[in-house]
């Protein structure tokens, strides 16, 4: 999208707060929108401080249905809200194709604004491609190489939405992020509560369930109590030309098949090597290990009559796909880094807590008990065989009711 700019009048200006440091410019252009490009270094997180005092509000505008609905909820209940659109991703030269133009290219932007303009709320489009590119991008490639299952959307979440966006809207002196997410989020004398949406078939609180409490604390979630259905009717009342747009799916940055993506990337990835069975017998050869995930069943040596064999593991180290049967992929338990404790007063003296445990998005919840490790980590025991664990996938520990998330981690073996 081409954009006359009057670079005469670009205002670069540099801020430091606690957690990171903030460049910005500000360009104005032709057509009224004022566009800001900026630069965060971050911090590591123990170093930040609390949120700065309340301002106006901050709405995540991602030009969909959802977050124009949010936002439209919020002002009506008196909020002072300003709009923020985060460019995320340009997918380089060439044309862009319709997904890529609906959900983070020029149609994305207008429908964004345009429904602010319905909302009577300035909108401001802020530029964070090479955070995105670093925090997201580069983790989701670094996870397949190394024969993990990513989760980019709760990397996201955790850095960039709820982390560099927050940071942005606070250096703006707002501490209220309003956002579209199908999730209830309230705070008591306990702290912050996040738990399903009413919705269950959107039910978004997995992906928000690796925020810090103090990210939690403040959110504005006005969709948890709606149904989609309700969504949608709302914006017809609204008058928002997004009533009907189509929900966005899959990776915002991956337009076909991911492996391709990766490997565009990182040729190098193209590697041969040994297929072998759990016994360490050489089975067959493959053509690089992105192409195999664990539980997968495709693309194993024709010469197996014996079956069926499903991927059990990748080891990226000795460039091998390990293959085994169906009871080499069951788990009775896992052990979880980056542990992220929502409801600290759930747990007993010895650092337990039951409850259902989720380990993959929209998968189904088991009964499990989570302890606390003394190194940080989180040992998760089930009470029931798991059929399939990704290394690299987020594991989430709701309450006994299955309605809170109690605690989660990043799932290691």
């Amino acid at each position: 999208m081409q954009r006359q700019i009057d670079e005469g009048n670009a205002a670069k200006k540099n801020l430091k707060r606690p957690g990171f440091v903030l460049s910005w410019t500000i360009l104005p252009s032709q057509n009224g929108l004022l566009l800001v490009i900026a630069d965060i270094v971050l911090e590591p997180p123990h170093e930040r401080e609390k949120a700065a005092p309340a301002g106006v509000c901050v709405a995540a505008m991602s030009g969909g249905v959802d977050s124009a609905v949010a936002c439209a909820l919020a002002v009506r209940q008196g909020v002072n809200a300003v709009g923020l659109t985060m460019r995320l991703w340009s997918p380089g030269f060439g044309d862009l194709s319709e997904k890529t133009r609906q959900c983070c290219g020029p149609a994305a932007y207008r429908d964004a604004r345009g429904a602010a303009a319905a909302i009577g709320i300035p909108h401001y489009i802020v530029n964070f491609e090479a955070a995105f590119n670093n925090a997201v991008v580069d983790y989701f490639c670094s996870e397949y190489l190394a024969g993990r299952t990513p989760n980019p959307c709760v990397a996201c979440n955790n850095l960039i939405k709820f982390g560099l966006l927050r940071d942005f809207a606070q250096a703006l002196g707002a501490v209220t992020l309003i956002t579209g997410h199908y999730a209830r989020v309230y705070s008591d004398a306990h702290g912050p509560h996040l738990l399903r949406a009413v919705d269950r078939s959107k039910d978004q609180s997995y992906m928000l369930a690796g925020l810090r409490p103090q990210q939690l604390a403040q959110l504005f979630l006005p969709l948890g109590e709606r149904t989609k259905e309700q969504t949608r009717a709302l914006a017809q009342e609204f008058g928002l030309d997004v009533a009907s747009k189509p929900d966005s799916m899959d990776l915002c940055f991956v337009d076909g098949d991911y492996r391709a993506f990766v490997h565009a990337r990182h040729p190098e990835a193209r590697r041969r090597g040994p297929i072998l069975t759990v016994a360490g017998e050489l089975v067959g050869e493959h053509d690089g290990v992105l192409e195999y995930t664990v539980g997968q069943r495709k693309g194993l040596p024709t010469t197996l009559h014996d079956g069926p064999w499903y991927v059990v593991r990748t080891d990226s180290a000795a460039n091998a796909v390990i293959i085994g049967r169906r009871q080499d992929l069951e788990r009775d338990s896992a052990r979880c880094s980056a542990v992220n404790v929502v409801r600290p007063e759930r747990f007993d003296a010895s650092g337990s807590v039951a409850g259902l445990a989720v380990c993959r998005y929209r998968s189904k919840p088991v009964p499990a008990v989570a302890t606390l490790e003394r190194d940080g980590s989180m040992s998760v025991r089930f009470k029931e065989t798991v059929a399939l664990l990704s290394p690299g996938q987020l594991l989430v520990m709701y309450d006994a009711s299955g309605e809170e998330v109690v605690v989660s981690g990043i799932i290691e073996q």
